[in-house]
């Protein structure tokens, strides 16, 4: 019987003060997986509140009073947004990695809110490189958007290019456009109308509306949307503006004043920045604070993290090594089972170790090489999902070796798609997820040690959010299929050596 496919777990009744609740059987399904083969864990009388209760410590805790939406497909994330772009009142705050050059509907649909609402105020984060990257008809991220600044002027719509301290002076001139971005990004995934705020991994651009998979989550609440807000702005000050250009140019940039220049002054850039970020992140730890004791088994809490190691914060860095230790010891005393998703085969060392040391089973879900998004690209990049097969056959010889068989590796493979999706599903010894993750990290070296990142925990506080994120996860695990050693050996096999010494570059850039 499966664990995420047919889930038969035995039931598991919390006694607690808010009440106790059972959850109806999954739906099954037709494959196999390592986490099918359920034994009988045994009950446990500590709620997923009790148990992930640290995690609430040293980060801003929100309790969420409104439903929350689990959208399934791109065409619905695509609807959300213009359905958020046309009914916001106050506020649009969009922080993307870029838009697509080509998504002049979405342009558009932002001209037409702030023609119609004099009180709409607009702004935008996006990363520096990637959004200045022109396509063959010249046109940006940056190009796009300046026209609304000079429409509506800076008091209304705010653009923000942040740009990473890694690369600067003579090497900044040396790497080309899409190579330079190798060294560090804005990658951080949310998108706000006035008090609602989707998290997901997903950017602005065609392929992400329609075929191109991702996870997408909208939360509503006043505080929980200011923090996002404030998030952006935060990053804003640190961050060059995008001003309307001229007979010469499509745009400018500038840097604040009272900021280093990160291309000229990467040193102050990061203390500066550092102190700016430390400051906030002190702040919403205090103004949303929560006391164990006044936690609910029936809250529903969302706990967002950044990572920015680049200027010194590693909030969601510490936040991941804990909740690792507190699954560790649970499966260790009752079982546990979770589901860790990335668009690429790429974990970092840590959080591998972390996967195979722990007494917990797992499901590690990834794109196949045909869903990679690199798979159809030119050049040396073609070879990028090879070299993600190549680690990821290391990765199960390990585990064999270790006599791990409760950890397997599944792709996800649908015809036509390429998969963007990446997250965490904690079932614990449930029937249905307990927690969930869901932002813009995939979980590897990068994510880590170069790019922006920002990621929610959401532990849910009713079943019918449990439900709704377990039938996410089905509806992902329903396109893959679990892989062999034998497979990914027969694939691999051939394989030239350069790419095999390439490993190294593609785990710390890619």
């Amino acid at each position: 019987m499966n664990g995420i496919r047919r889930l038969v777990l035995h039931q598991v009744r919390h006694v607690r003060q808010c009440a106790h609740y059972s959850a109806r059987a999954a739906p099954q399904r037709p494959k196999q997986t390592r986490l099918s083969a359920q034994s009988n864990l045994g009950p446990s009388i500590m709620s997923a509140h009790q148990v992930f209760a640290p995690l609430t410590k040293g980060c801003p805790v929100f309790k969420i009073s409104q439903p929350i939406t689990v959208l399934r497909e791109p065409q619905e994330f695509y609807q959300q947004l213009i359905h958020g772009i046309r009914h916001a009142q106050r506020r649009i705050c969009l922080s993307s990695l870029y838009i697509g050059s080509e998504e002049t509907e979405l342009i558009a649909e932002l001209n037409k809110a702030l023609a119609h609402n004099s009180k709409l105020q607009v702004r935008v984060l996006l990363d520096c490189l990637r959004g200045t990257r022109t396509d063959s008809a010249g046109m940006s991220s940056a190009a796009l958007l300046a026209p609304l600044v000079q429409q509506y002027g800076a008091e209304r719509v705010q653009v923000y290019m942040y740009h990473t301290p890694a690369l600067s002076g003579l090497s900044k001139q040396a790497w080309p456009q899409r190579y330079n971005e190798t060294f560090g990004l804005q990658h951080i995934k949310a998108y706000i109308f006035d008090d609602d705020v989707i998290i997901s991994g997903a950017n602005l651009s065609r392929d992400y509306f329609t075929n191109r998979q991702d996870r997408y989550m909208r939360i509503s609440g006043s505080q929980f949307s200011n923090y996002f807000v404030r998030l952006v702005s935060t990053i804003g000050q640190f961050s060059f503006k995008v001003l309307a250009g001229d007979q010469t140019t499509r745009y400018k940039l500038e840097m604040a004043d009272d900021v280093a220049d990160p291309t000229r002054d990467p040193r102050g850039f990061v203390r500066e920045a550092n102190e700016i970020m430390a400051q906030f992140l002190h702040r919403a730890e205090i103004e949303h604070a929560v006391e164990a004791g006044s936690i609910c088994e029936h809250d529903t809490l969302a706990i967002p993290t950044v990572q920015m190691r680049q200027l010194g914060i590693t909030q969601d860095e510490s936040h991941m090594s804990e909740f690792f230790d507190l699954v560790h010891a649970f499966a260790r005393n009752y079982g546990s089972r979770s589901l860790m998703a990335s668009a690429y085969f790429n974990f970092s060392d840590q959080y591998k170790r972390s996967v195979l040391d722990s007494a917990s089973r797992w499901d590690l879900l990834v794109a196949s090489p045909q869903a990679n998004g690199f798979y159809t690209a030119q050049g040396i990049s073609q070879y990028i999902p090879d070299m993600y097969s190549i680690i990821e056959h290391e990765f199960v010889r390990t585990a064999h070796s270790r006599a791990r068989s409760d950890i397997s590796i599944e792709e996800y493979m649908r015809d036509g798609w390429t998969f963007h999706g990446k997250g965490v599903w904690s079932y614990l010894n449930q029937k249905l997820p307990q927690l969930t993750m869901i932002g813009s990290p995939n979980y590897g070296y990068r994510s880590i040690y170069r790019d922006l990142e920002a990621q929610v925990t959401v532990v849910p506080g009713n079943v019918q959010l449990q439900k709704d994120i377990h039938h996410e996860a089905l509806g992902l695990l329903a396109h893959s299929k679990i892989v062999s050693q034998d497979e990914l050996k027969q694939r691999t096999r051939g394989s030239p050596l350069w790419l095999r010494g390439l490993k190294p570059f593609v785990m710390k850039k890619m």
